[in-house]
């Protein structure tokens, strides 16, 4: 019996190894360029929780707003996040509901070259790394900042902008992990073998 039960007990084990071994695939990236709202002026809407997966926030009473201007960023409309007037200087947080890979973002509208930005990574909801924003100074030319290096990323924070007029964003790109189609199934066969073996046993 005791041998029986090792058995059962082993074909899980096997199973949850061979999902670990086909650990998790990344769904289509998602990509938040603000297009679909149209052209909503230099004052839009506030962005909080409008799209799937992740939180917009700031600090301070500040909000992160749509702002429509051509030949800015990477169509007609960026985030820009400031109080009541469109300044662009103030903190930007984004919080996933589950942990993103592959993220990356255009830095909008920079009037200075060099750092003029930091951002704050957060993995699994622990400060992983702080780098700097580092932009051209051509007002009409996006700078990508790439922080695919990152796994699992829980949040980030936008801050200490010190560029003349400031920094938009545009363009949020991030893949969410999801189960490899035949993770599941490899689980299942692996409980099936252990019940096979509970039922020989009684």
């Amino acid at each position: 019996m005791h041998a029986q039960r090792s058995r059962g007990f082993r074909a899980v084990l096997a199973a949850a190894s061979l999902c670990a071994v086909a650990g998790l695939g990344h769904a289509a990236p998602t990509v938040i360029g603000f297009e679909e709202l149209g052209n909503v002026g230099t004052s839009g809407p506030v962005i909080t929780n409008q799209y799937a997966g992740v939180e917009f926030s700031s600090t301070n009473g500040m909000v992160n707003r749509v702002s429509s201007q051509a030949n800015i960023g990477d169509g007609l409309n960026f985030l820009c996040t400031a109080t009541g007037s469109i300044n662009c200087i103030g903190e930007t947080i984004l919080t996933f509901a589950a942990g993103v890979s592959d993220l990356s973002f255009l830095a909008v509208g920079s009037n200075n070259a060099g750092v003029q930005a930091k951002v704050d990574v957060y993995v699994n909801n622990l400060l992983a790394a702080t780098q700097d924003i580092t932009v051209g100074g051509v007002f009409n030319t996006p700078d990508l900042v790439d922080l695919s290096s990152f796994s699992n990323v829980t949040s980030i924070r936008l801050y200490g902008i010190t560029d003349g007029g400031g920094l938009g964003w545009d363009n949020f790109s991030f893949s969410t992990a999801v189960p490899e189609p035949g993770t599941a199934a490899m689980m299942l066969a692996g409980m099936a073998l252990y019940a096979a073996g509970r039922r020989r046993r009684s």
